[in-house]
């Protein structure tokens, strides 16, 4: 294994305000499902306290494949979160807020205008990243929750907008693809029915795979090698979280037990050949499906398991952190 120490049961670090008035600082990123907030605290000793996650599902990327912009409604929910994010922060007195816009927002012909938009309305300065940033990004993330741990494999995000890979040997990044397969827009353009027909599944799976089998390629080329890393991949971002989550037939979200929880490739074909069967009004009745997510639930748990087979590995761990934490370590060591 190329995992040093165990991964199940790994601690994310949780805790509430220390009576010494430490330093708050809080990162958000702007993703094309989900809008998500992170507030912690620095101690005196440089820790990293996480005090409290907040999101919400504003489907930002829905419909953007029409006109190749983002939707007003869309806009409009999105901006909303983030006021109720903007007027929570003053009684945190926070120092600093690092904000950063991901997948359909890089797409967007009007991206920035929303970017202004969400500065005018909030107060935010959203930072538009780039698909290798996202994923340095995530990879801090990943690592910051391993601690001392040393990580060789494959880290995926499947986003709304966009799915990120990178390639990880002892902790350091040796290549990153920023790949159209993200949740929004594969279910707006091929998963219509409800439950989606198999030619729509056979349709997305095909899709997909071109796309898995040439960013493998990529790699390739480049002359990294499978047989160098670990046998799983390293899954973070909602549909990762959400799969560890029916795994677990958890009925409230619980990081602690998301972070670091292992499933076998066999596992997550039949959790993906179950979901795809239902009906969206019954897969919302399963433990462990976030609501607004009982759609794209369907095409994310197809792309991990797309990713799986392409990258012949033999399972996933799910990790709790990533980009947003990521986000916020990246931007204290810049004020650093």
């Amino acid at each position: 294994m190329k995992f040093s120490g165990s991964f199940q049961k790994a601690k994310l670090i949780q805790t509430f305000k220390s009576p010494m008035a430490a330093p708050r600082y809080a990162s958000i990123d702007v993703g094309s499902n989900t809008v998500r907030l992170l507030l912690a605290e620095r101690s005196q000793e440089g820790n990293i306290r996480y005090l409290r996650v907040e999101r919400r599902i504003t489907r930002l990327g829905g419909n953007f494949l029409r006109e190749g912009k983002l939707d007003d409604g869309a806009m409009l929910r999105t901006v909303a979160a983030l006021q109720t994010f903007a007027a929570g922060l003053p009684q945190e007195e926070v120092e600093a807020v690092f904000a950063v816009a991901t997948g359909v927002v890089r797409e967007a012909k009007n991206g920035g205008e929303f970017i202004e938009e969400v500065r005018e309305k909030t107060g935010f300065s959203l930072r538009l990243i780039s698909g290798e940033e996202e994923a340095r990004l995530m990879l801090r993330g990943v690592l910051g929750s391993l601690k001392d741990r040393i990580l060789s494999g494959i880290v995926v995000d499947i986003g709304g907008g966009s799915t990120e890979i990178l390639w990880v040997e002892d902790n350091q990044p040796q290549g990153a693809r920023s790949l159209g397969l993200g949740v929004v827009a594969l279910c707006e353009r091929f998963l219509q029915s409800d439950p989606p027909g198999i030619k729509e599944i056979e349709a997305m799976e095909t899709y997909a795979q071109g796309v898995l089998e040439n960013s493998r390629e990529w790699f390739q080329r480049r002359g990294l090698r499978l047989s160098t890393l670990d046998p799983r991949l390293v899954g973070t971002a909602g549909t990762m979280t959400t799969l560890a989550a029916i795994d677990q037939k958890l009925l409230v979200y619980d990081p602690q037990r998301v972070n670091g929880h292992p499933i076998a490739r066999p596992a997550l074909e039949e959790m993906y050949f179950h979901l795809r069967s239902l009906p969206m009004q019954e897969r919302r009745k399963i433990p462990g499906v976030e609501a607004g997510r009982e759609d794209l639930i369907v095409a994310g748990a197809g792309v991990a398991l797309g990713i799986l087979k392409v990258f012949e590995r033999e399972g996933l761990v799910v990790m709790a952190a990533g980009l947003l934490e990521g986000v916020l370590l990246d931007g204290i060591s810049r004020l650093s």
